[in-house]
């Protein structure tokens, strides 16, 4: 008696190994809302459309939604400005936003619902990753100093830190001491407890 499975052709086979694989994985990697050695601050942003860090204020993080521009301090998990205003000019073509209050002279680099991307690597080589085997479900996944979920004997030191089905960003700042994950509802900005860069 066959199985459903002899019925599949040679390529559908290969994609079902796939997908078992990588769900295998995936109930492998234990789940941590907050990294160890990090601090985190859920925000609630209705309408975020992109977010972006500071390159000359590395601590900075401008947040866009359909209700104008919040600015957020990671140093201390705060907001600290806000402009209501919603006629702000983006460059979608460059991905670039100016910022407000203190980063009001300053063009971000953005990234979001209309393209653009953060770094995902930090220099500490700390990493984000995604898995979205139940799409339009995402699973968040950090992986510390060089690590991987892809690698069994890595698996146990990266951690599912976030699941989503409306993921617009996510990714690090410049100096590596802090890293923000957007979705259309929540900005969630996480805080290395221990510096490992001075310039932020």
């Amino acid at each position: 008696m066959s199985s459903d499975k002899d019925k599949l052709s040679f390529s559908e086979r290969i994609e079902l190994e796939n997908r078992e694989r990588l769900r295998k994985t995936l109930n492998e990697i234990p789940r941590l809302n907050c990294p160890k050695g990090w601090e985190c601050q859920q925000f609630s942003v209705g309408g975020l459309t992109e977010i972006g860090f500071s390159h000359e204020q590395t601590n900075l993080l401008l947040a866009i939604s359909s209700n104008g521009r919040g600015l957020f301090d990671c140093s201390t998990l705060q907001k600290i400005d806000r402009d209501y205003d919603q006629d702000h000019l983006i460059d979608y073509q460059k991905m670039k936003c100016h910022g407000i209050g203190i980063l009001k002279n300053e063009s971000l680099s953005i990234a979001g619902l209309h393209g653009g991307g953060l770094p995902v690597t930090s220099l500490n080589k700390d990493s984000l990753d995604v898995m979205a085997l139940d799409w339009p479900n995402t699973e968040l996944i950090f992986a510390p100093n060089g690590k991987s979920a892809y690698i069994e004997k890595h698996r146990l030191d990266c951690f599912r830190i976030y699941r989503t089905d409306s993921l617009k960003s996510y990714g690090f700042s410049i100096c590596g001491n802090y890293f923000a994950i957007g979705t259309s509802s929540d900005l969630l900005i996480f805080k290395r407890k221990y510096k490992v860069h001075n310039n932020s």
